[in-house]
């Protein structure tokens, strides 16, 4: 039975996909299966030996991170492997469910706890303890979320806690919250704990062991927002991957071209190339790629959200009232209305929008919409204003882009489009269009920027644009060898080219867009594949930013800085700056600790300075991209004001250091103004000698 894509609609995190509740099937799991995390595998191992009381085993697990990153599920598949370990037949499930389901209309209150023993008839001892949400407080209570917290992790360290087991998710922000309760309430044993907690889920943490967390063996935290849901695990798919597997199931679609609207479906066709490769392990990839240009992470709420766009479509206000994927497709090829020639710019527009909708488009739906009112003028003044396919793709420019996007997922989208769009990539990157072909996209620009229907008929012989895309072309060609006609450009041919421009660069783009994210080639994809491989342990790409990153701190193999002057102030005039010079100051990676149970962090750090008092950077992409930059010849003025930014405050950290540390002053020189006097640091003191001298 046919069930997507209409299906997928649910997926979106303003429905079924948004907010996850304890046993309660119809939320949180829009996919209908647990898709498996090498958390979940964690838990499960966890649960086998903390269900038998084991020595040394953590009692309490505390799960940090944001909405939507999975917790709830986490704590209920863990809670169902307790009650298959304890051979409780359901005793535990049926229990907890029947407390979180509120039928009376009283919520279950923040913390719930389930006696073993009066569920397995005294056959079993102790005591599950179980906070959905750490962030909520109880009704009826005037004490915060902060104190309820302090409140379990006080328990926790001063009861006998030997047959009790306790579970809670927790946000960043009421742990902060509680840390500052603690510290200002002078609970110094929970204040201390809060503050291990913290320090243990910090990017620049790497020495700090989560599970169990540090000089805290009773207790483990895991920080699940520092994870990916985009590379592959252990012996399993990625998180990503299992998703796409199960939207793109082919028992759950129509035989694709049965759809109402045939071939021509966007959402068919997305299904199609997904299910397989080179396809579903491009887009994995391209989402692994977002996450390491922007810092950020794709939850399981964001994630649901992106499939259902991309195999479904966002309905807009004006379609969301019955709104079928398929049907809005076919709506679009067979418009209403008894007057052909209105009814052929509406299937042309429409042609359009179905290319929009086409997965890699989906995801980089960026076009030129701000040439949409110059366009229509430059139309008119040709006198082309009933010309059909021209009107069309105006008509397409001058829809409201955002409406066709949650307002959730609107930003990733803008974020996505913005670091890898293909439509920006380097004309020198090379892209695989067959098993046997690769062209560089230059190739590509040239083909187009000369005429639609040859970059088309190129493209075409390699098979590697679909029946949509294919149309579309051609009704871009039908305008460009339009305006090509020398009766059009004889009055007004600045105005044709300029149009003619226009049309050449669309069509460029959706090929660039349609063939890039098949081979995941993407803007900055050269860089992104070696900052992907240091993230990843690459220890010959990272030594060549740390030369790179050390070459910025010093010059000319010495550290140079201005004590007179300090990050954020303007340097003083030559005659009235005071300037230190000193040793290179060395910059080392900061590897991460072996036998340390913790997330791997998602950025790599470099320390700079002296070992006993190091300054920390983040090797982020940013910074990684500004080196590969000054490689291949850019000149250091030109960098980035953020990085500027974080060279500047690095080198303002340790000028603090040096100045008080006499060893790392051992031969440094001081100069003062541009007088000839150099103050030079030697056995303990200081002694003026003359340049040069």
């Amino acid at each position: 039975m046919a069930i997507y894509p209409d299906g997928l609609l649910d997926w979106s995190g303003n429905r079924a996909g948004g907010v996850k509740k304890l046993f309660y099937g119809g939320s949180g799991r829009p996919v209908g299966q647990v898709i498996q995390t090498d958390l979940l595998n964690r838990l499960s191992d966890w649960a086998d030996k903390v269900v038998t009381f084991e020595p040394k085993t953590p009692r309490a697990v505390l799960l940090l991170g944001g909405p939507g990153n999975g917790k709830t599920e986490a704590i209920e598949q863990t809670l169902r492997k307790f009650d298959s370990q304890l051979s409780l037949d359901g005793a535990l499930i049926d229990k907890l469910a029947s407390i979180f389901a509120s039928q009376d209309g009283v919520g279950p209150g923040r913390l719930v706890e389930v006696d073993l023993g009066a569920i397995s008839a005294g056959r079993l001892t102790g005591t599950i303890s179980i906070v959905q949400d750490a962030s909520e407080g109880n009704q009826g209570s005037a004490e915060t979320p902060a104190q309820l917290l302090c409140g379990d992790l006080s328990t926790l360290l001063t009861e006998n806690q030997e047959r009790r087991i306790y579970l809670a998710c927790v946000n960043r922000g009421v742990l902060d919250d509680a840390l500052v309760l603690a510290t200002e309430s002078g609970d110094e044993s929970t204040g201390a704990l809060l503050k291990r907690v913290i320090q243990s889920i910090s990017l620049a943490a790497h020495g700090v062991s989560c599970w169990p967390l540090e000089d805290y063996p009773r207790l483990a935290v895991w920080p699940m927002d520092v994870e990916t849901l985009a590379e592959a695990l252990p012996e399993q798919d990625a998180p990503v991957k299992q998703v796409l597997e199960i939207a793109t199931s082919a028992e759950k679609w129509k035989d694709f071209g049965s759809c109402a609207a045939g071939a021509l479906c966007p959402f068919c066709t997305s299904r199609k190339l997904l299910s397989g490769e080179p396809h579903a392990g491009s887009l994995a990839k391209v989402l692994r790629w977002y996450e390491l240009a922007s810092g950020k992470r794709w939850n399981f709420r964001d994630l649901f959200s992106l499939v259902a766009h991309l195999l479904a479509g966002t309905p807009t206000n004006a379609d969301v009232s019955g709104y079928a994927p398929c049907k809005w497709a076919a709506e679009q090829l067979n418009p209403r209305g008894n007057d052909q020639r209105r009814a052929d710019v509406l299937r042309k527009r429409g042609l359009f929008r179905l290319v929009a909708s086409q997965y890699q488009h989906a995801l980089f739906g960026d076009w030129p919409v701000e040439r949409a009112s110059s366009l229509r003028k430059d139309v008119a003044e040709l006198g082309l204003g009933d010309f059909p396919a021209l009107v069309a793709i105006q008509q397409f420019l001058a829809l409201d882009k955002r409406r066709e996007s949650t307002a959730t997922l609107r930003s990733q989208l803008a974020g996505v489009s913005a670091v890898l769009d293909p439509a920006k990539a380097s004309p020198s990157f090379e892209v695989r269009v067959s098993a046997n072909t690769v062209i560089r996209y230059d190739e590509l620009d040239r083909r187009f920027s000369l005429s639609i229907q040859g970059g088309r008929k190129f493209l075409q012989k390699y098979q590697c644009l679909s029946e949509i895309e294919i149309a579309a072309l051609k009704v871009l060609e039908e305008a460009d060898m339009k305006l090509s006609d020398h009766l059009v450009r004889r009055a007004r041919p600045a105005t044709a080219s300029r149009v003619q421009a226009l049309l050449r660069a669309i069509a460029c783009r959706i090929a660039r867009r349609s063939i890039g994210v098949r081979a995941c080639v993407t803007k900055d994809a050269d860089v992104l594949a070696e900052f992907h491989r240091v993230t990843n342990g690459d220890s010959a790409a990272l030594q060549q930013a740390i030369r790179q990153v050390e070459g910025l701190l010093n010059v000319n193999r010495r550290f140079v800085v201005c004590l007179n002057s300090t990050f954020g102030e303007p340097l003083p005039p030559p005659e009235r700056r005071a300037m230190l010079t000193t040793d290179i100051q060395r910059v080392k990676p900061v590897l991460p600790s072996e036998n340390v149970a913790r997330p791997r962090s998602p950025m790599m750090f470099l320390k700079v300075g002296a070992s006993g008092n190091p300054k920390l950077i983040p090797l982020t992409f940013e910074l990684f991209k500004a080196t590969k930059s000054l490689r291949r010849g850019m000149v250091a003025a030109s960098l980035p004001r953020s990085i500027v930014a974080l060279l500047d405050t690095t080198r303002a950290g340790l000028a603090g250091s040096i100045v008080r540390d006499e060893d790392a002053l051992e031969g440094a020189e001081i100069r003062i103004g541009l007088r000839d006097e150099i103050i030079v640091r030697t056995f303990g003191s200081f002694v003026i000698r003359q340049e040069g001298a």
